[in-house]
């Protein structure tokens, strides 16, 4: 038997959803108390990113050259979330300087998390290791973070975004607590 769920969202915590209802089919839960579960984690989990470099978003028409050339000559970078109605994404920031766009990352969270609150974090990237690191050195500056691996994204987001981006999955870490080990 298959029950599709749309996930409304990309990269880690697709896989969030994917894990947990793994460990409760194996720990034989019902479908009904899976699907709940699966809810549960998406409704909690956010997603947000920024990239150093805008080329990529240009040449795949995510944004008009125009505004690249301006962005590109002002150094604004753009911080991008996924909205959960429709999966869909959200310009949520545009700031000069990447070091200034990781920052409003970790902005967006305190805005979700008050400061020391206990998180479940993912910081993925592209194929920039050096700002995935500075990305998770400002989170746990902040926060009570259960941290998970870092991860590459997969090569399909990346060919939109390109090497530069980096982002994080987050969640209160206490609706993973009952998900079966």
């Amino acid at each position: 038997r298959i029950t599709h769920v749309d996930t409304k969202t990309l990269s880690a915590p697709s896989g969030w959803q994917v894990e947990a209802a793994a460990r409760a089919i194996k720990d034989g839960w019902a479908l009904d108390k899976i699907l709940e579960l699966v809810k549960r984690i998406s409704q909690a989990t956010e997603t947000v990113f920024t990239l150093e470099e805008l080329k990529y978003l240009i040449h795949g028409g995510r944004i008009s050259h125009m505004k690249g050339l301006v962005a590109s000559v002002l150094n604004i970078k753009p911080v991008i979330g996924v909205e959960k109605e429709k999966g869909t994404y959200v310009q949520m920031a545009f700031l000069r300087t990447f070091k200034k766009a990781i920052k409003g990352v970790v902005d967006i969270i305190e805005k979700k998390h008050a400061a020391g609150s206990s998180l479940r974090v993912q910081v993925v990237h592209a194929q920039n290791p050096e700002g995935a690191q500075a990305l998770q050195e400002q989170i746990a500056e902040k926060f009570n973070c259960t941290f998970l691996p870092k991860i590459a994204m997969s090569l399909v987001l990346g060919a939109h975004t390109g090497p530069s981006m980096i982002g994080v999955a987050y969640a209160d870490a206490n609706v993973f607590l009952g998900i079966p080990a």
